[in-house]
């Protein structure tokens, strides 16, 4: 259940932190492996996919959408992102391995399927698969930006593969758009998939 992070004194907070008490799910569930202590929210998808929205955290807002999928009736989605800035847990007292990419990592997102069915994407004409809309109020580094995911391989080990993601910086906002599913691309039951989007 989605709790108000404790806010102190607005003088001595992050000013990047939004004045509204910033929901967190900093804990497992829902959250597994490596905990992003940022904000947080959670979808219902269902087959035809569902839109998501987090709340500003460190200068950055994310919305987004995830689109079409196998789903026969609805599961809960939980989204939840960080900086590396000391705000994602140690797992087994190892540190979160970080995206090693051109330019700079902007944010790190997690997206975790709470139901016990794996979600399949399905690609539809015109309709994105994933879609990820980054704004940096401070200012985005670089004139584009990437995507690359941190997903559970079929051998059981963990590998960050960049996505066919790529679009241009626009003002403060850069909107990612995934419109074909990466081969193997899925959300395993209560498995975290991890993404950080990269700005050169």
């Amino acid at each position: 259940m989605l709790t108000p992070q404790t806010m102190q004194n607005p003088l001595v907070q992050d000013e990047g932190l939004s004045p509204l008490a910033l929901i967190t799910c900093a804990k497992s569930p829902p959250q597994y492996l490596w905990i992003l202590k940022g904000a947080c929210t959670h979808l219902t998808l269902t087959s035809d996919g569902a839109k998501f929205a987090l709340q500003s955290y460190r200068f950055i807002t994310i919305t987004g959408t995830i689109g079409a999928n196998n789903i026969k009736t609805s599961a809960i989605v939980y989204i939840a992102d960080a900086n590396d800035k000391n705000d994602i847990l140690l797992y087994k007292g190892k540190k979160f391995p970080p995206y090693t990419s051109k330019g700079k990592v902007v944010v790190y997102a997690v997206a975790i399927n709470e139901s016990k069915d794996t979600i399949v994407p399905k690609a539809q004409r015109n309709k994105p698969v994933l879609q990820y809309v980054i704004t940096d109020t401070s200012g985005l580094h670089g004139k584009q930006c990437g995507v690359g995911v941190y997903a559970k391989q079929k051998n059981g080990t963990f590998k960050w593969t960049p996505l066919p993601i790529t679009a241009p910086v626009k003002g403060k906002t850069v909107t990612l758009t995934q419109y074909s599913v990466p081969p193997g691309f899925q959300f395993p039951s209560k498995t975290p998939v991890y993404f950080a989007a990269n700005c050169y």
